[in-house]
């Protein structure tokens, strides 16, 4: 009975101290000890993934956006109409002046009308595209591909740059009373926005890399 007694004490105890050494993501004296040049460190690599993500994401985009006005072009005048063609044109090179950028970001109207024009653009063109298969034209056919893959990866991309996003809003956070001693620039540094307010089931969807 003893024996049984001390080793749920003990047991207890482990549980209590292991919850206690956690890093619980709040600064205080629960966080994580860290050296000034330590904290620069990991914010500078942080805050230059959250760029490289973005930029990747960006050109993903901005190649989806060519290939489409590509594929445009590339169907005969039999399938589409000149002033279709010309509308067309017009919307899909409308699309950057609508995208989101690092700042509007946070704005997730603005996102959801972005997302919303391209789905409109992409679905315009599509209805001059058979159903049921393949077209046989094999520019038109690999373009069709390559956009397809690009506009399946967006809630990829996003997640990605979320969890790195999250990663320097945890350190912003947990070293709050630390950032102001480092100097310029990483004491003007403010919590990055993210697109999971969008894309809902990003978390789910995204790969760990």
């Amino acid at each position: 009975m003893k024996n049984k007694f001390f080793f749920g004490a003990l047991l207890v105890l482990v549980t209590f101290l292991a919850g206690c050494s956690k890093d619980s993501g709040r600064s205080g004296p629960l966080a994580r000890p860290i050296s000034n040049e330590q904290l620069k460190t990991e914010l500078t690599i942080l805050t230059d993934t959250l760029t490289g993500k973005w930029n990747v994401m960006m050109d993903s985009d901005s190649l989806k956006i060519k290939q489409m006005e590509d594929l445009l072009a590339a169907l005969p005048p039999a399938v589409v109409a000149a002033q279709q063609r010309a509308d067309l044109q017009k919307a899909i090179r409308r699309l950057p002046t609508l995208r989101y950028d690092r700042n509007t970001v946070r704005v997730s109207d603005r996102i959801d009308a972005y997302d919303l024009a391209h789905e409109s653009v992409w679905n315009a063109i599509k209805a001059f595209l058979p159903t049921d298969g393949p077209t046989g034209d094999l520019r038109v056919d690999s373009l069709q591909q390559s956009i397809q893959a690009h506009h399946s990866e967006v809630i990829f991309y996003r997640g990605r740059y979320d969890k790195t996003a999250k990663e320097i809003n945890t350190l912003l956070r947990r070293y709050k009373k630390q950032i102001p001693k480092l100097g310029k620039p990483y004491d003007t540094l403010q919590p990055m926005p993210l697109f999971q307010w969008v894309d809902k089931s990003a978390a789910s969807q995204t790969n760990e890399e």
